[in-house]
């Protein structure tokens, strides 16, 4: 996510609408260990997860993060 995020095509989009956080792997909360569980298949740091202003879980991915489908995501996600 650190080459990700600071992207010039990236950073615009979630600095408009998102709000970021970051969680320890090895300490995990536990309202983002039960979003976590809705991602499937999901082994490979990083876990990227989406959330409505109410915590209610929308999308999210495991693994590698491709900019250009993340990009894709956050367009997708402003349109809702």
């Amino acid at each position: 996510m650190q080459g990700v995020v600071p992207r010039p095509e990236i950073a615009p989009l979630l600095q408009q609408g998102f709000v970021a956080l970051s969680s320890d792997a090895d300490d995990t909360e536990d309202d983002v260990l039960k979003l976590a569980y809705n991602l499937q298949d999901a082994m490979m740091l990083p876990f990227v997860i989406f959330t409505d202003a109410d915590g209610k879980f929308l999308t999210g991915s495991s693994g590698f993060v491709n900019p250009t489908n993340f990009k894709a995501t956050l367009e997708n996600l402003t349109r809702k």
